[in-house]
């Protein structure tokens, strides 16, 4: 039976698809369970190369990207979360490096701010803002991948990589949350829930994606893959919604911004998965929060 063209534009997206799953996620949960410099170097890329994709769209919508203080912005901030967690040496103390992120962040500014004025191009400020965004978006928010992996659970005792086993049920977790907000929404979707953001997305598929989280964060508590004496019923709760509720504003924030710009995928170096930041736009939203919650609550 020939196949009509929309369904052979599918199949071919499709076929790539698979296989960039098939042989990327063994990779990447081999790269995970490593963790230190290794998974650091892994995180140096992918932020590098979400800037770097952040950067041409500007460039499309007729801004001027500053490459340069940016990448070197991104590296700086991505460093000194490696220092923080001891990858080079005795750990930098929270204090220190919550000084050493100002620092780095309000020299960005400085260096940006004099860029505009020494090589004048467009709007002075919206360049400026948009930089800035990016490197804070992408580096600072990815920074916290290095974070939550080195994150220190040795208070409570055991042998157990409770942040390796953490990572892994992030990653998971926010795999099935887009998995089924897809597939889900697609096939049961009528009501589109923010139309002017992502038009294809509905009510049934977001609900979907948030049940699907809180399930896989639950499954994963229940197998003994997370730690029960680490993360109780509602600290599993709490982790579920912000894979299935923040993780999926991050794909909406992404959204939003390819709208802007006129683009399906803000690359294409992931065949049939689009580009870096299409790929980790949950993960910049869950990362960070999941610190955070892991610092004022979890941790002692």
């Amino acid at each position: 039976m020939p196949t009509v063209p929309g369904q052979a534009i599918k199949e071919d997206r499709l076929k790539p698809r698979l296989l960039v799953g098939f042989l990327g996620i063994p990779a990447l949960l081999w790269i995970i369970w490593l963790g230190g410099r290794v998974y650091a170097l892994l995180v140096t890329g992918v932020v590098i190369l979400g800037l770097w994709e952040y950067l041409r769209l500007l460039r499309r919508g007729g801004l001027t990207p500053r490459p340069i203080p940016s990448y070197l912005a991104a590296l700086a901030l991505l460093a000194a979360c490696a220092h923080h967690v001891g990858l080079f040496g005795q750990g930098l103390p929270g204090e220190a490096m919550g000084l050493l992120f100002f620092t780095i962040v309000f020299l960005l500014i400085m260096v940006l701010q004099t860029v505009e004025v020494l090589f004048p191009a467009g709007t002075a400020w919206i360049n400026l803002s948009a930089n800035l965004l990016g490197v804070l978006w992408i580096a600072g928010f990815g920074a916290s991948f290095i974070l939550v992996r080195s994150a220190d659970f040795s208070s409570f005792g055991g042998t157990v990589d409770a942040a390796f086993r953490l990572t892994v049920s992030l990653y998971v977790s926010v795999w099935i949350c887009d998995s089924l907000a897809y597939f889900l929404g697609k096939r049961f979707g009528k009501k589109k829930i923010l139309p002017l953001v992502s038009p294809k997305k509905t009510v049934v598929g977001t609900v979907s994606g948030l049940i699907g989280a809180l399930l896989a964060i639950f499954l994963l508590g229940a197998s003994g893959f997370l730690p029960m004496d680490i993360f109780s019923s509602d600290r599993l709760l709490m982790l579920g919604l912000i894979v299935g509720g923040a993780g999926q504003m991050g794909d909406f924030v992404e959204s939003r911004l390819k709208r802007d710009f006129d683009v399906k995928d803000t690359g294409a170096l992931l065949p049939g998965h689009g580009g870096v930041l299409d790929r980790f736009d949950s993960l910049l939203f869950v990362m960070p929060l999941t610190y955070l919650y892991l610092v004022l609550v979890v941790l002692p």
